[in-house]
């Protein structure tokens, strides 16, 4: 019993809107300016899957590769 009450407080609390939305605000303050690199990294690692699995050829993966670091590099710039 003691049990339902306090897991339905603590949801009621998760998701309240304002929790929520603190929530919210404090990812977008933990990402700021970070988005890009993320995406580029993700994509780095996405191309060395694809070149050790065959579906890249050498000179695709260095180009892909070479793409992603331009966009941080020019995200950077941006800063």
């Amino acid at each position: 019993m003691i049990r339902k009450f306090v897991l339905s407080v603590l949801l009621k609390y998760i998701l309240s809107k304002e929790a929520v939305k603190k929530r919210m605000s404090n990812v977008k303050e933990l990402l700021q300016g970070k988005k890009t690199y993320i995406v580029a990294v993700s994509a780095i690692i996405g191309v060395i899957i694809g070149w050790i699995s065959g579906t890249l050829t050498d000179v695709e993966a260095v180009k892909a590769i070479f793409e992603s670091l331009l966009a941080m590099t020019i995200r950077n710039g941006i800063k």
